[in-house]
């Protein structure tokens, strides 16, 4: 199998390159190493970041639709599981994750962002859902998840225009989170992944978990219960006595993730 993502690790960061030209289109060989490879990440330790980005001129331009073409309706379905699992997967990644796109994001592209934490955009960068002016709609989240980052009807009008919209649309949708200069999108993502990686990592691993899963319910005393669950998994670590310690020796706590 060709090998269509390209990974790297260092001082913390893991790098998740998509590299499958010109546009790493979403084929099922693709998925299968992009879920094998955050299998990989959700078990990794001394993870603190993840930077999905592309080694091509686009991040991703949605599903192979050449491959698609000639699928069979329940495979094409079968497909679209495989898809989501992939996605859903990286949305629970535990550590904090982060999208540097570049070039065209569109279709399943841009699901695959929605599935990040955050969202940084080159500022020639395009996104958007293009799903209906092929004939069906966005499959792998898209619907359930860009309500959340925007409002309602911003997300039926960015699904149901088709429309590709710049990053500064983006920015200004909530789509995006930040927007990086041309050719600097990589040392932008980094600098929030080390501003982030300031902090303790069990805390940050544990807050994540307890924002996701309050998203999931609309009963606060649940969501809440789930919060003081999250708050005690910190209580009986090392971090916070360095943490304590750090603070009445005015010094910089030394994080070691336990």
């Amino acid at each position: 199998m060709q090998k269509l993502i390209k990974t790297n690790y260092q001082d913390g960061i893991f790098f998740v390159g998509l590299d499958r030209p010109p546009v790493n289109a979403l084929s099922l060989d693709f998925i299968e190493q992009l879920t094998l490879i955050f299998e990989e990440i959700n078990n990794k330790k001394d993870c603190r970041i993840v930077i999905i980005n592309s080694l091509v001129n686009n991040f991703c331009a949605g599903a192979d639709l050449k491959e698609r073409k000639i699928m069979s309706l329940e495979n094409a379905d079968l497909a679209l599981d495989k898809l989501n699992n992939c996605f859903n997967i990286i949305e629970s990644c535990p550590v904090p994750t982060i999208a540097a796109i570049n070039g065209f994001c569109l279709g399943g592209g841009a699901e695959l962002a929605l599935c990040c934490d955050f969202r940084i955009m080159e500022e020639s960068a395009t996104i958007g859902f293009p799903e209906v002016s092929i004939g069906i709609i966005p499959g792998a989240g898209g619907t359930q998840r860009l309500p959340k980052l925007t409002n309602i009807s911003t997300a039926k009008y960015w699904i149901f225009s088709a429309r590709k919209f710049t990053s500064e649309e983006a920015l200004e949708d909530k789509v995006t989170d930040f927007i990086a200069p041309d050719g600097e999108l990589i040392e932008t993502s980094i600098e929030l992944a080390e501003e982030l990686m300031q902090n303790a990592p069990l805390s940050i691993i544990a807050s994540k978990e307890s924002i996701n899963k309050s998203i999931e319910t609309n009963n606060i005393k649940e969501a809440l219960l789930n919060e003081r669950r999250c708050y005690r998994k910190t209580l009986n670590t090392k971090d916070r006595i360095e943490a304590l310690n750090a603070f009445s020796e005015k010094r910089k706590p030394k994080w070691r993730g336990q």
